[in-house]
């Protein structure tokens, strides 16, 4: 329990018990050091990269705030009403789509 609030996993433990037991059988290895067999597990301080994900978050912050969103995008529906697509017929819109092709 206590390795456990040093941050070591009661599964390395359990390995190790594993292994004892299984030296404890072989007869050349009972009166022996088992140190060499016994896995030793070190802390691992491996410091993180600053990524560039890092970097985008300080630049957003440094935006000015605007307590109103942005502008919704137009929907096609939309454009097409501005344009007058909307309202045109089915040949019509082909004979567009082929006269923007060709440009």
């Amino acid at each position: 329990v206590i390795d456990c609030m040093n941050n070591i996993h009661p599964v390395y433990h359990i390995k190790r018990l594993m292994i004892m037991k299984e030296l404890a059988k072989d007869e050349k290895l009972k009166h022996e050091d088992w140190e060499r067999f016994l896995p030793k597990f070190a802390k691992k301080n491996v410091p993180r990269k600053k990524t560039a994900s890092n970097n985008k978050k300080k630049e957003e912050s440094k935006k000015a705030y605007t307590p109103f969103p942005p502008a919704p995008t137009p929907r096609k529906v939309d454009l097409q009403l501005e344009t007058g697509e909307y309202f045109a017929t089915e040949d019509e819109r082909k004979a567009q789509k082929l006269y923007h092709k060709k440009k």
